[in-house]
């Protein structure tokens, strides 16, 4: 699953989840679940987290827990080919999770 994720994101995310709290950690899994149960939990669902995390790590979030805030930026990614409405299915559905739990609606970037 992590295979397409260059090496240097790959530890970014391990030391991210290293200093998350025990309730964004739960926050951050729940989401993924969420998004895998409209997704799939094949490789095209898998393959759709993974892009979500590189999306990301390149924009500097500073939790995982963020991963919701960052589903609907796959639109615009070529990976969204043909699973748009899947996409954005899940988009309104972490939000929705995402107020529920009172997390954030931008994400926590690290200003450097």
């Amino acid at each position: 699953m992590f295979t397409d994720i260059p090496d240097d994101a790959k530890g970014e995310i391990i030391e991210k989840w290293n200093r998350m709290s025990e309730t964004d950690k739960a926050h951050f899994i729940n989401q993924v679940a969420l998004a895998l149960s409209v997704w799939g939990s094949d490789e095209r669902g898998r393959e759709l987290v993974v892009e979500v995390l590189k999306l990301m790590t390149n924009n500097g979030t500073k939790t995982l827990a963020d991963f919701g805030i960052y589903v609907e930026e796959l639109i615009k990614t070529k990976k969204a080919s043909g699973r748009v409405s899947k996409i954005r299915r899940v988009g309104l559905i972490l939000e929705g999770y995402r107020i529920k739990h009172g997390l954030p609606s931008v994400p926590h970037i690290d200003i450097s």
